[in-house]
């Protein structure tokens, strides 16, 4: 009878993480679903070369091409955030820098960490940097979006990907195209400045060390 209770309780476990985790897999491919219309639309530009090969085809704005370049990089910065916040929908996954940091802090505490690697050469700053991302990943593990505020950030972001696909295929004065351009950077840069997802999604790439802890400790890995 106990062994009975034992499997029954242990099934409905399974069964209870098995739907969790289908209801997390869902939500990313319904965020995905979501922002899939507008990969299509930029990527039909950049198999085209972007703006910048559209730049560089006119005598009156290759000059301007740097521009072309920014604009380009600005909405492709802006698809790759839409990915980042679908992809983090149920929690930020530890990438290899925090999966190296977390668990020696958890072995030898945060001072030791920090004297283990300072004595390896590292600098203080850079090490306190390591130790302050290990916090923020253990922290973030399992922070969770919301679906609807989702919907409205890649609804925010429908205007600039077809404001960017018009300018790179209609035709117009040199002077308008490299008007629009610039108003263009110019709305994606406060659209990240504004938007609350996207704040967050710039935020938390940024908390990212500069400095990897991998590059001289894989001897030890």
């Amino acid at each position: 009878m106990k062994l009975h209770k034992s499997l029954s309780l242990s099934i409905q476990i399974i069964l209870i993480g098995s739907c969790l985790l289908g209801t997390a897999q869902a939500r990313e491919n319904a965020c995905n679903i979501l922002a899939n219309p507008l990969h299509s639309q930029v990527n039909g530009v950049k198999d085209r070369g972007g703006m910048w090969a559209r730049y560089e085809k006119s005598r009156h704005l290759t000059k301007h091409s740097a521009r072309a370049l920014k604009v380009d990089s600005k909405v492709i910065g802006l698809m790759f955030t839409l990915d980042y916040l679908c992809s983090t929908l149920n929690g930020i996954p530890y990438n290899d820098v925090a999966e190296y940091i977390v668990p020696q802090v958890k072995e030898m505490g945060e001072e030791g960490f920090i004297n283990k690697h300072v004595d390896l050469g590292h600098s203080m700053k850079d090490v306190t940097d390591w130790v302050n991302y290990g916090r923020f990943s253990e922290k973030n593990l399992n922070r969770k979006l919301d679906m609807d505020q989702i919907k409205k950030t890649i609804e925010n972001a429908r205007s600039p990907v077809e404001r960017y696909v018009v300018l790179f295929k209609k035709t117009q004065k040199p002077e308008d195209a490299l008007a629009e351009t610039n108003s263009l950077i110019a709305d994606i840069k406060k659209l990240h400045a504004t938007d609350p997802y996207l704040k967050q999604a710039d935020f938390e790439n940024g908390q990212v060390p500069h400095s990897s802890i991998l590059s001289n400790t894989g001897d030890e890995m």
